[in-house]
């Protein structure tokens, strides 16, 4: 059992590195500009082309898992992340610059469809919900350390220097693996090249499941994302001064990590996993709604980031739920792919409808639609399970 802790808080702290590797550019934005580097267009592009490559290559890093392992692929993850990150601390051109960011998105990619894969390997028999809650808050966890510390240190010792800190932290990553962790006990998962096709082999059941469960964790990750992204304009418009929205709106990102894990861990005690995140996506959408209709900011967007914190853990469980051990690395490719998709899509959405509607409250409307269509998308999840249930019954 310590094993598999030690090995899940590698690779927390792993992932943790990909969120500050992220954040790393948005964190010294406005040096950035302000120093003419780059235009705010430029700025956009550069934050928005690390996550851009997940729709292309979410799906081919599962197929790699599967024929090269899962370590192998993660460690080239990190390498790329790495040279990435070399590339843009030491260049002023902003086509070299943003040549790294897509070296170092690309390697996130392939890193975070096999690290979700490798903890579900770990973890399938032993509390998975709650490791992927400790697994999941390393993201906003690495956002959130990057907007403390990348500002003072570009202060203390340049642009240059700063942007070095995400190298380091991904070559320490990179050492991590390639050092301590190994695969779960139990047959071998690579795949040998002359012995199969790198074609998944998803049954009917699989794919409708795993697209069902993308669907699920995509519309989760936009209901939490929108508010974040739109909600300090949303306060700026009703007399809030910008820095006191921003810091509000944070709110619900840091209470958000460590609400993660512990809700995961009561839900599990608990039971009834299903029952459950329909009733707490229900929640979000009420206090998402309820925003634009009260004045108590602090209150609601404290409650959003509690509230949002259970269910996060249980979806990423639901892909082990339905996939065969030889098909979970091509399953969470597409499962990523959906995720990728979902996200480069609806924030772009969100934005059109604020401007077509002059509404600043509309992005906050759209949130709450998506978490509910995750519970559509939730109720067709249960509802494969359970035909299928039903299906092998009759068989026998």
């Amino acid at each position: 059992m310590k094993r598999l802790w030690q090995i899940l808080a590698i690779l927390t702290l792993a992932r943790t590195t990909m969120g500050f590797q992220f954040q790393s550019v948005a964190a010294v934005g406005p040096v950035l500009t302000s120093d003419a580097i780059v235009s705010y267009t430029e700025l956009g592009v550069l934050i928005g082309i690390y996550l851009l490559p997940g729709a292309l290559f979410a799906l081919p890093g599962g197929w790699l898992g599967k024929r090269f392992g899962d370590r192998r692929v993660v460690m080239s993850g990190l390498a790329m992340m790495t040279l990435g990150g070399v590339t843009l601390a030491l260049s002023d051109a902003y086509e070299i610059m943003l040549a790294g960011r897509l070296v170092s998105g690309i390697g996130a990619v392939l890193f975070n469809v096999l690290v979700t894969k490798m903890v579900t390997d770990w973890f399938a028999e032993h509390r998975i919900a709650t490791a992927m809650g400790v697994l999941i808050s390393s993201w906003p966890l690495g956002i959130a350390i990057a907007l403390l510390i990348m500002g003072p240190l570009e202060n203390m010792f340049g642009l240059r220097l700063a942007f070095f800190v995400p190298v380091v932290l991904c070559a320490i990553a990179l050492l991590l693996i390639a050092t301590i962790y190994s695969s779960p006990p139990g047959p071998a998962e690579i795949v040998k090249l002359a012995d199969e096709p790198a074609a998944p082999k998803l049954s009917g059941y699989e794919l409708r499941g795993v697209v069902l469960s993308g669907c699920i964790w995509c519309l989760y990750n936009i209901a939490f994302i929108l508010p974040l992204s739109f909600g300090p304009e949303y306060l700026v418009s009703k007399g809030v001064e910008l820095t006191s929205a921003g810091a509000i709106v944070s709110l619900t990102s840091w209470l958000f990590i460590p609400a993660l894990p512990l809700g995961a861990l009561i839900v599990e005690r608990i039971g009834r996993p299903v029952p459950t995140m329909v009733v707490n996506f229900m929640v979000i959408a009420f206090f998402l709604w309820m925003i634009p209709f009260t004045s108590f900011h602090i209150l609601m967007f404290t409650l959003l980031g509690i509230v949002f914190a259970p269910a996060g853990g249980l979806i990423m469980a639901l892909p082990a739920q339905i996939l065969k051990t030889e098909n979970r690395a091509v399953g969470m490719g597409i499962f990523y792919t959906i995720y990728y998709l979902g996200m480069g899509i609806f924030p772009a959405l969100a934005g059109t409808i604020r401007d077509i509607t002059g509404n600043p409250a509309a992005p906050l409307f759209l949130a709450g639609m998506a978490i509910l269509c995750a519970a559509l998308a939730l109720a067709g999840f249960r509802m494969n399970q359970i035909r299928y249930v039903n299906s092998i019954s009759a068989s026998q």
